[in-house]
């Protein structure tokens, strides 16, 4: 798949593709209303493609910027769903475009045939493009638009705001719904303190970079990728308090694994939310605790297996 960062050398990067299909949003999160959209563009028959930013553009506008997946989880998600090359410029690069600037851009730069995108798409500076206004200047150039209807959930729009607050409040069943997957992430293994070798529960370390969603506080079932295999685990996602710790992170046992797995980057999947954070009496308790929560973790982990 092919990764432009540059809006000024879109035409040369994509020469040899012919006629593209775009799909266009911010699509913070990936969820399956943005998997409808990439679909969309897909069942044009042109080479498929997506016009998106590399950040998020509340971080610029002053609303909420707290990320739901990095800059390479979205990307392997695009290629995993099919897409063929992805325009991801920052947003600042862009945000003072004029709506007919941007229109140049699939015309002239991505030789687009088709356009998709969801029913409250807006575009250009001052966000003064919609989709009426899309549609219209498609037709005046022989492309055909696709609007998108609104997915919905449960009876409400499927949205990324919707979705961090359900990973806020634990209420992992409605994340994995609406995102199509788990919820998850790929962050580097850090070293701890070292207390879970001394009871039996080894743990990995993960710290959540700035900006990055912070799910609610507590114990999870998990699912850990390495090397290829799964594995089960028990998260604990917080600062410690029977232990300690400066900072929120991410901190998993994994029962059936033994290895050096520090400075790796692991992608860990939160399941189902097991229980809030707590402070133990000691270290026995905490043990004790953990062993109670590893049973609950593996009949999570093998429904989500089978």
């Amino acid at each position: 798949m092919r990764v432009i960062r540059d809006t000024e050398t879109i035409r040369e990067q994509l020469l040899g593709c012919g006629k593209t299909a775009v799909a266009l949003g911010a699509f913070d999160g990936l969820h399956i209303g943005h998997r409808a959209v990439v679909r969309a563009a897909q069942a044009s028959g042109h080479t498929p493609v997506v016009f998106t930013f590399r950040d998020n553009p509340a971080e610029h506008l002053g609303g909420d910027c707290r990320y739901l997946t990095t800059v390479e989880e979205r990307l392997h998600i695009f290629e995993s769903w099919g897409v063929e090359a992805v325009i991801m410029p920052d947003f600042a690069d862009v945000a003072d475009w004029p709506a007919e600037r941007f229109l140049n851009v699939l015309r002239f730069g991505l030789s687009a045939a088709a356009v998709s995108c969801g029913s409250d798409f807006r575009f250009g500076k001052f966000a003064a493009g919609d989709t009426e206004w899309l549609a219209r200047s498609c037709a005046q150039r022989g492309a055909v638009l696709h609007v998108v209807d609104t997915v919905c959930y449960k009876g409400e729009r499927i949205s990324a705001t919707r979705i961090r607050g359900a990973i806020e409040r634990g209420e992992m069943a409605d994340v994995t719904a609406m995102l199509g997957r788990p919820f998850g992430f790929a962050f580097e293994v850090v070293h701890g303190n070292h207390i879970g070798r001394t009871i039996g529960t080894p743990t990995i370390n993960q710290h959540f970079p700035e900006h990055f969603i912070l799910p609610r506080f507590g114990v999870y079932a998990s699912r850990v990728h390495i090397g290829g295999e799964t594995y089960c685990g028990v998260t604990n996602v917080g600062v410690k308090p029977t232990v300690g710790s400066d900072r929120a992170l991410s901190e998993t046992w994994i029962p059936d694994f033994k290895g050096d797995l520090y400075g790796k980057s692991l992608r860990l999947e939160l399941l189902e939310f097991i229980r809030d954070e707590k402070k133990f009496a000691n270290l026995k308790a905490l043990r004790a605790e953990i062993r109670r929560n590893e049973k609950q973790a593996r009949t999570i982990f093998a429904a989500f297996q089978a």
